[in-house]
């Protein structure tokens, strides 16, 4: 596995933590970012990586740093 995929893998995997720990859903997450749900579920199981502006603004939904995500 290269670095790249390792880290999309690592990012997807603590996106679902912090949805699971702060005890919202993909679809209130989607509604908060504007990221349409397939884009997002695609992402979370690995199908895509997440590009830099999603993860900034799945972090500000989250309230956690884009550093906590990757």
């Amino acid at each position: 596995m290269e670095h790249s995929e390792a880290l999309a893998e690592q990012t997807a995997g603590r996106i679902a933590e912090v949805i699971k720990e702060n005890g919202t859903t993909v679809s209130w997450l989607c509604s908060k970012t504007g990221i349409p749900r397939t884009t997002m579920t695609r992402s979370l199981g690995g199908a895509r990586p997440f590009n830099l502006t999603e993860v900034e603004r799945i972090a500000g939904a989250l309230r956690v740093s884009v550093a906590d995500l990757v």
